[in-house]
């Protein structure tokens, strides 16, 4: 229910100013941060710290660092430095979409992957990916002002972001692989790179997937099913508008959604989580849901969302449909290329839900015959548990991020 109301406060936005937007001329509407009110309004100071702030606060060293992809995209990434003496490898953590490096750790000391993959010493790179609120910045291209920022899916996620981060960490931790996290779109991002990139497989020392996303044929989220029927239409006037992103932060949407959420964290957000992916009310907790949609909405390409949208209609895993022209000029191919993820031959954990709407058993049925190297399948043993319990839930350092502790003891050797 959330992200489709947000939905339509976007368009109805889009519509009021479309007489005056044009092609070349991108729509801004955000908002300023006022922290200053927000602390009146009473609004849990977590909801609105940074990444490097939160880190601070609760005692943790972080570090900011810049990577320059092969297309000239300027990338933040946090490093988080192990409490002890560092062990294993360095561990990169990719995001999900509308999402930032902040959803590994808003849910504190006690319940955030990163903070506790570095109590026990490992070194922690938490990504950005283009276009979200921590990276917005190119060699060339004004996030603001030019459309072609924006003409991205999570495609160049996998050919450029991801293989620029892993050489980065490479190059200055002087280790010879990591290990990779990625949950939803950022398992996305992994299967993507690893089609395109397969030379990447050697410097991956074992990859856990958090409910994976590649075929979405059997999706049961009514959101993005519906909103797939109209993919092509909406990618089209939103373009000729001038809109290239959505859910940005400091964005109407996000304001309106971060206010809601306060007030009323279980009704507002705990119920547009369970329209958007199943999740079960109180299995995250309240505190909890009204300090991560401060972190939530960081902004997404209308590229992706069309990009996702196709995969929907075509039941494929497949590169993004520019049509027969584009096609023939980017590929060499009348249609789009299926990602071949039988070329991802590093090894490969997949941690899944019953309960998940956006990365069904079903799709994941699929995805797993097709990868010739899955070392484990885990399906947490909880009936309701579902997309973003993986990561925020009540017991998710019970029954994922212990897991995950143990298959890296496995694999440090």
């Amino acid at each position: 229910m959330l992200k489709w109301i947000v939905f339509l406060v976007c368009l109805q936005e889009i519509i009021s100013v479309a007489s005056t937007a044009s092609r070349n001329k991108l729509i801004s509407y955000a908002l300023p941060e006022n922290r200053e009110l927000k602390k009146a309004l009473g609004y849990n100071e977590d909801t609105y710290l940074n990444f490097q702030e939160l880190t601070t606060k609760y005692g943790y060293i972080s570090e900011n660092h810049t990577v320059r992809t092969e297309d000239d995209y300027l990338l933040t990434v946090f490093r988080i430095l192990p409490k002890c003496k560092v062990r294993g490898f360095p561990v990169i953590l990719v995001h999900g979409i509308f999402d930032s490096a902040d959803t590994w750790i808003f849910t504190g000391p006690e319940n955030g992957l990163a903070y506790i993959l570095s109590d026990n010493c490992y070194d922690v790179w938490a990504t950005n990916m283009r276009g979200n609120t921590y990276s917005r910045r190119h060699v060339k291209f004004n996030p603001n002002a030019d459309a072609e920022y924006w003409e991205y899916s999570f495609d160049e996620h996998g050919n450029f972001d991801v293989p620029a981060i892993i050489d980065y960490v490479l190059a200055l931790t002087g280790t010879a692989q990591v290990y990779y996290i990625g949950h939803s779109q950022g398992t996305t991002d992994f299967f993507a790179m690893g089609s395109l990139r397969p030379e990447y497989n050697n410097k991956i020392r074992l990859s856990v997937q958090i409910a994976p996303v590649a075929w979405i044929g059997n999706i049961r989220s009514p959101v993005p099913k519906l909103i797939s029927i109209l993919t092509e239409d909406i990618k089209n006037f939103a373009d000729n508008v001038g809109l290239r992103e959505l859910f940005a932060k400091q964005h109407i949407s996000h304001a309106i959604s971060e206010f809601l959420c306060q007030i009323a964290p279980n009704l507002v957000c705990g119920t547009g989580l369970w329209f958007a992916t199943g999740n079960k009310l109180g299995s995250i907790t309240e505190k909890n849901l009204a300090i991560g949609i401060g972190h939530l909405f960081a902004g997404v390409s209308i590229k992706t969302l069309a990009h996702f949208g196709q995969l929907i209609n075509s039941g494929n895993f497949q590169r993004y449909d520019e049509g027969v022209k584009g096609n023939m000029l980017k590929y060499g191919y009348v249609v789009p290329p299926k990602y071949n993820v039988s070329l991802i031959t590093s090894p490969v954990v997949l941690i899944t839900a019953e309960n998940d709407w956006l990365s069904t058993l079903e799709d994941i049925n699929i995805l797993r015959s097709k990868l010739p190297n899955v070392v484990d399948e885990y399906i947490v043993p909880v009936p309701t548990w579902s997309h973003n319990n993986h990561l925020w839930g009540v017991n998710a350092t019970v029954y994922v991020f212990n897991r995950i502790l143990e298959y890296f003891e496995r694999y440090n050797i």
